[in-house]
């Protein structure tokens, strides 16, 4: 699968893609960007689309922030994931997405990075299947 993410560092957008098959390397290179400590959001897809202003099929993860992330479904039945024993922030937070200062509302919040990363290393082990939060928790 691939993996994209990109910073903003102010005068130029530093972005990275790699291609990841093997599940333990996408759990180490994920908790080292979780580990530097700048919010990002990377996308991991297996798919192309014809349309490159179109996300293809897959999830998005928000690292960085010591306590909370986000993951999302890219999927037309796609959404959010949410995990209801994780607090909520008290305001939105802001990711880097392709190189772009984003706020992402506190709702969209609720998942701590370990839930996260795990979310991204199961969906590279199933060949790309909806995540479930079940699946991490279980």
């Amino acid at each position: 699968m691939k993996v994209t993410w990109t910073y903003d560092r102010g005068d130029h957008r530093d972005n990275h893609e790699v291609e990841l098959t093997d599940p333990d390397a996408l759990e180490a290179l994920l908790r080292e960007i979780q580990q530097a400590g700048e919010p990002v959001a990377l996308t991991i897809f297996s798919d192309t689309n014809d349309d490159p202003d179109d996300l293809p099929p897959g999830i998005q993860i928000g690292l960085g922030h010591p306590t909370h992330a986000f993951a999302v479904h890219i999927a037309d039945d796609g959404g959010y994931l949410n995990d209801p024993t994780a607090e909520t922030p008290p305001a939105g937070l802001q990711f880097d997405f392709g190189g772009v200062p984003t706020e992402y509302p506190a709702e969209h919040l609720q998942l701590r990075p370990e839930t996260a990363i795990q979310l991204a290393v199961t969906f590279l082990k199933t060949g790309g299947e909806p995540p479930h939060l079940t699946t991490v928790t279980e």
